[in-house]
């Protein structure tokens, strides 16, 4: 096998492996990640969008880990989520394609080329959408207590299971 050639297959093979994995704890990409919106002084709504690698569970903790962030970031000790609008939304893609090139030339000087191409059936997947209405407080919720989160306290627990 040539130099050329087997640097193009190993090249294939990482970028292969890197498009299908899940989506790793990150700011949003054209790949996915977190992204939030401030919809007053207190409340934010903060998404995860995964992949098909993604479960909801991880997608659900990356959106509270998010909520923890944010609570710290702006000075609050908890949060509580009003609302989990959490979805798997799906997508279809067409699965590989063949393409053929075929070039022909005539005796009289002519070429003609002509393209064909075969793509495969379409396929579904799903992609994990985590999204959570927060609200940030300086104390636990004085009558939904259990619903309160401790937000320095979620973080510690929960770091293992964020993947950066």
């Amino acid at each position: 096998m040539s130099r050329a050639l087997t640097t193009t297959t190993l090249t294939l093979t990482v970028l292969c492996f890197l498009l299908t994995c899940a989506v790793k704890y990150v700011p949003l990409t054209a790949s996915g990640g977190y992204q939030e919106a401030k919809i007053a002084d207190d409340s934010y709504v903060v998404k995860f969008i995964g992949n098909q690698y993604n479960n909801m569970d991880q997608v659900r903790t990356y959106v509270a880990f998010r909520s923890a962030e944010i609570a710290l970031e702006n000075g609050y000790s908890h949060f509580l989520i009003e609302e989990d609008a959490s979805l798997m939304e799906t997508r279809s893609e067409l699965s590989s394609a063949d393409l053929s090139i075929e070039t022909t030339s005539s005796m009289s000087g002519g070429v003609r080329t002509e393209v064909r191409s075969n793509f495969g059936p379409e396929v579904s997947v799903d992609d994990v959408v985590g999204i959570f209405t927060i609200k940030l407080m300086k104390k636990e919720h004085p009558v939904h207590k259990s619903a309160s989160v401790d937000a320095e306290n979620f973080i510690e627990q929960n770091r293992h299971l964020v993947k950066r």
